[in-house]
């Protein structure tokens, strides 16, 4: 049987080689030297985030992510020259969400509660599961915006791309990939912005997956829960430059706004941010302790007041109780360590009288009525 040549086929395998040939190191390298010249890149962000630079926005799952990245776009869209204390480049933006409805529930309530003109626009579509080879073609697509966006967004690796996250080499080629198709169709200031979840073994304090996908970007932030202020810490962590005088820390606090739907009203939550810094810690610190102090003097005032008249107190913990005197049990209603601010506080509230043991030594005091108002 003879076999029918087909010229189509070889004439596209010719192509092919041909294509493959152009890009090999021998036609695209410069045999050139170094000049000793070196220009400090463009930034969008302070001395942050450089200009057509790829970072990442990473933090364990509810650590405020997604707030802050709502932020910064709010920010891109309604034509603010300055965020967070930084010098600021705003522009479109165009961005990948795996939970779109609540992504733009969660953008119009910032854009609301700024109350400022929106004067950018932002393309929003769901995650769509690219695989790497197909990140060329998502270049060319951003490549036929009208205006070229100054932020992508993918929300998050896992649902944005289909590659192994734990191994290095895919890790690699994908960065490169975006490096190569995606960043040169952004504007000069640009920046592709990848939000990422943490490790379980890290503790949430490292990005998950292969090292490549830190070690290949320019700058990333770290977003958790701080249980000691009760408050969302973003802590910027990589900065390839290092040009800033300081790496900053933001701390942030929720709360409920309401938003307007087509079919209804409803709440969402907007976080506000501030530096994060010693002083707020403390103050914050201080604030909680005040909090709790007043809910243990509240408890302790109507346990005395409600209890029957006389009542013992045993202040000193070095003696014993004397016979006859039952002790109110303090311990069981506050903390541990205000205790001793309780019976102070006791003193000033009621009428009491200073119990002494046989040897004269001051043992505590009894409560005689039901004391004055709070």
């Amino acid at each position: 049987m003879t076999k029918i040549f087909d010229f189509d086929k070889e004439q596209k395998r010719m192509d092919e080689f041909i294509e493959y040939e152009k890009q090999q190191p021998e036609y695209i390298l410069p045999n050139t030297y170094w000049d000793f010249q070196v220009t400090m890149p463009e930034f969008q962000l302070g001395k942050l985030i450089p200009a057509r630079s790829i970072g990442m926005l990473f933090g364990p799952s509810n650590s405020g992510k997604s707030h802050l990245i709502c932020d910064l776009i709010r920010a891109h869209l309604q034509g603010d020259n300055e965020w967070q204390g930084q010098t600021f480049t705003p522009g479109d933006v165009v961005m990948f969400s795996e939970s779109l409805g609540h992504v733009q529930a969660r953008l119009k309530a910032y854009i609301t509660h700024a109350g400022k003109v929106t004067k950018n626009r932002i393309a929003l579509h769901p995650t769509q599961g690219f695989e790497t080879v197909q990140v060329q073609s998502l270049g060319r697509w951003i490549e036929n915006f009208d205006s070229a966006p100054m932020m992508v967004v993918f929300d998050t690796l896992a649902t944005a791309f289909q590659f192994e996250e734990n191994d290095n080499k895919e890790a690699s080629r994908l960065i490169k990939m975006i490096e190569d198709h995606i960043v040169p169709n952004l504007d000069p200031c640009g920046c592709v912005v990848i939000v990422h979840h943490t490790s379980k073994a890290s503790e949430g304090r490292s990005a998950r997956g292969a090292s490549a996908l830190i070690g290949n970007i320019d700058w990333s932030v770290q977003v958790v829960w701080d249980k000691d202020i009760e408050k969302t810490v973003a802590s910027w962590e990589k900065d390839r430059w290092r040009l800033a005088d300081k790496s900053p820390q933001w701390a942030g606090e929720g709360f409920r706004v309401p938003v307007n739907f087509t079919n209804g009203q409803a709440e969402m939550t907007v976080v506000e941010w501030q530096e994060y810094t010693d002083e707020l810690i403390e103050a914050t610190r201080q604030l909680r302790e005040d909090v709790k102090m007043d809910s243990d003097k509240n408890k302790v005032y109507e346990a005395v007041r409600l209890s029957n008249k006389p009542l013992y107190i045993h202040s000193n913990r070095r003696a014993r109780v004397p016979t006859g005197y039952v002790p109110f049990q303090i311990k069981g209603l506050v903390a541990n360590q205000n205790v001793s601010a309780m019976h102070e506080y006791i003193r000033d509230k009621f009428e009491t009288e200073t119990v002494m043991s046989e040897r004269g030594i001051e043992t505590g005091f009894i409560v005689v009525d039901n004391g004055n108002s709070l």
